[in-house]
């Protein structure tokens, strides 16, 4: 299985190191280690900020993936930033800062990513809340996607952020993100197999209803994967277990790797479904170009 490749859509870092915070070296750090487990390409993410945090991460991100466009290294390839916070629904904040969020609206996003869109790749919205950033940002072909959210309808997102997490449940009278996503084929669903976020069943729920191809594995991995001490992530204390004091999950212990060896372990999925979920159809969700695509595959 040591031939298997990884792309992670939804990461927040790895060994110690956040992505809302690490400095150029800190970051290059966990590239050099994620690509020594096959994770090809990441789409960092960031949970919500300031602005000010926010664009300092981007223009790191930003300076990284430009050297490596010029000069690939051993290292994972920054495909570009998904912004996770900032555009969610109050009631779905998980364990994000529920005070720093904005309403979706252009003039939002402009205001907190600055000078630095191009590298924004994928943004999660809660599209009940929409005013009309999901369709400035499908025109900018930056992938939406339906997350942390009370809504009822995916309202022209691409796509859902950890499906079944941070939405609300599938119920058999009433319309949901949860419902649409797996009957609605031409929407990609992020799912954390990691049989803590989403159990074995729910598991095979989604592959019954959805076409292997608009499935995409994450690992929604936190700062502490790999790194087995206390972190501090969105100002909250966070456990080894990836939880913090109140119970609530934070994200998953496990990067992408760890994830899929124990999914084929398990015999939930085959060596040839972990291709397709966590390399293939990431590409061409991503719609990465020739020079991103022969980068990943080296």
């Amino acid at each position: 299985m040591n031939n298997l490749k990884f792309i992670d859509n939804h990461t927040h870092g790895a060994f110690g190191i956040n992505f809302n915070y690490g400095n150029y070296d800190e970051i290059k750090t966990v590239l050099k280690k994620l690509y020594q487990l096959n994770i090809k390409g990441i789409c960092p993410t960031l949970v919500g900020e300031s602005d000010l945090n926010i664009q300092k991460q981007l223009a790191v991100f930003e300076k990284i993936k430009n050297e490596q466009l010029k000069n690939p290294q051993n290292e994972t390839f920054i495909i570009g930033v998904h912004l996770e916070g900032s555009f969610l629904s109050k009631e779905k904040s998980g364990i994000q800062d529920k005070s720093v969020f904005k309403i979706p609206s252009v003039t939002n996003f402009k205001e907190l990513v600055g000078k630095y869109e191009k590298i924004i790749k994928i943004v999660t919205i809660a599209p009940e809340n929409d005013i009309d950033l999901i369709e400035y940002l499908n025109e900018k072909n930056i992938i939406t996607q339906a997350g942390h959210t009370i809504g009822q309808n995916l309202k022209n997102c691409k796509g859902t952020t950890h499906h079944f997490n941070a939405m609300n449940p599938i119920h058999h009278r009433t319309p949901s993100i949860a419902l649409e996503g797996l009957v609605n084929d031409n929407i990609y669903c992020e799912i954390i197999a990691d049989l803590i976020h989403t159990n074995i069943d729910i598991i095979k729920l989604m592959l019954k209803t959805k076409p292997k191809d608009k499935i995409i594995l994450i690992s929604d991995s936190l700062p502490i994967s790999h790194y087995d001490k206390e972190i501090i992530f969105c100002n909250k204390k966070i456990y080894p277990t990836g939880k913090d004091e109140n119970n609530t999950l934070a994200g998953s212990i496990k990067t992408l790797d760890e994830i899929c060896h124990n999914l084929i372990k398990q015999n939930i999925l085959t060596k040839e479904d972990v291709k397709k979920m966590a390399f293939e159809n990431q590409i061409k969700y991503l719609n990465l170009i020739d020079s991103e695509i022969d980068i990943l595959n080296r």
